[in-house]
């Protein structure tokens, strides 16, 4: 189903469950992240997921700030 389509789904009271995990990232264009957790069969599941990438990411962020800061621009 499309986000286009579930959003009209959830509209009419009648959004059907979904698989966060399944989910393209393009749906929160439509729908808030919030909501979609509404209704996801596997919450949970994506939630451990998604704090461990965010986590990645933030030690990635540091990486990164860090050959800012010694004005290495290069990759080894």
């Amino acid at each position: 189903m499309c986000a286009q389509r579930w959003a009209e789904a959830y509209n009419a009271g009648k959004a059907p469950k979904i698989y966060l995990q399944s989910t393209h990232e393009k749906t929160l264009d439509y729908i808030p992240l919030d909501i979609l957790r509404l209704f996801a069969i596997d919450d949970q599941e994506s939630k451990t997921v998604l704090d461990k990438l965010n986590l990645q990411r933030n030690q990635l962020d540091e990486l990164m700030s860090k050959g800012d800061a010694d004005g290495d621009d290069s990759f080894q």
